[in-house]
């Protein structure tokens, strides 16, 4: 604030989080106008306001931020005398009657002053939201762009069946893109990986991976290309580790498009 101090600051916080009387409303309302200071404290509150408004999941302050400003809140002195002024003293602050809310400004100025003081924080977690809104972003394009190629009546589907005939899942490919649709995989926990491979050529080739989530049967886009839809056949497999290994271990379903 360039070293600028406004006694009525308390007021601009109160303002921005319209918890003012209609009578201290007009006091601000008049003041505003005429104080860059207060102007700035208003932006700066409703800043913060907007963006704890715009998260998406609300979250607790850290325990330690928290502690501080109950701390704080503890120490607001509820009703403050009035103390003898010198003569040349300090002008009193505009409208003292309005004093009576000392308490309730002051929680405002030391909750908003909090958030600022934990700015880190809040700025670590729209981050993390960000990146969860980009995450979730990320999969339902390429859900589309499953369920897009799964609709296409170009694309070549080959069912996989277990030993004992039931489908497992649905390998869908086209010359740019692949897609799995599991229907009855179980689902991999984070120290194994399904693989689906290339079975057309005398060695199975791998081809692509993929997570199998509980209770999802959801079309996934894999990682494909022009090689991949080569094939014909496939299987699919469950391996220990995150990627492919040469040969398959423990194959699962295996099948073949099916003929136009």
């Amino acid at each position: 604030m360039n070293g600028e101090l406004c006694p009525h600051e308390e007021l601009a916080v109160g303002w921005a989080m319209h918890s003012l009387e209609p009578d201290e409303e007009a006091v601000v309302r008049d003041h505003l106008p005429d104080c860059p200071t207060c102007q700035r404290t208003v932006r700066a509150t409703q800043e913060v306001l907007a963006g704890i408004g715009g998260a998406v999941r609300q979250e607790q302050p850290p325990p330690r931020l928290r502690a501080r400003l109950m701390e704080e809140i503890e120490h607001i002195p509820q009703d403050v005398p009035t103390p003898h002024r010198a003569r040349h003293a300090a002008p009193t602050p505009l409208r003292p009657q309005h004093r009576r809310h000392t308490g309730r400004i002051l929680l405002a100025a030391a909750a908003a002053l909090a958030v600022l003081a934990g700015g880190g924080y809040l700025g670590v977690r729209v981050n993390q939201l960000s990146s969860q809104v980009t995450a979730s972003q990320s999969r339902v394009d390429d859900l589309n762009k499953a369920l897009g190629l799964a609709a296409d009546p170009s694309t070549n589907r080959a069912i996989m069946r277990n030993d004992s005939g039931d489908e497992v899942a649905i390998v869908l490919s086209n010359p740019d893109s692949g897609a799995v649709m599991p229907m009855n995989l179980k689902p991999n926990d984070s120290g194994h990986i399904y693989v689906v491979w290339g079975a057309s050529t005398k060695a199975p080739v791998p081809l692509a991976v993929f997570d199998v989530r509980a209770g999802s049967t959801d079309p996934q886009l894999l990682n494909w290309g022009a090689d991949a839809h080569k094939h014909t056949k496939f299987a699919v497999s469950l391996e220990p580790g995150r990627s492919a290994p040469p040969n398959p271990s423990d194959v699962l379903a295996g099948g073949q498009v099916a003929p136009a």
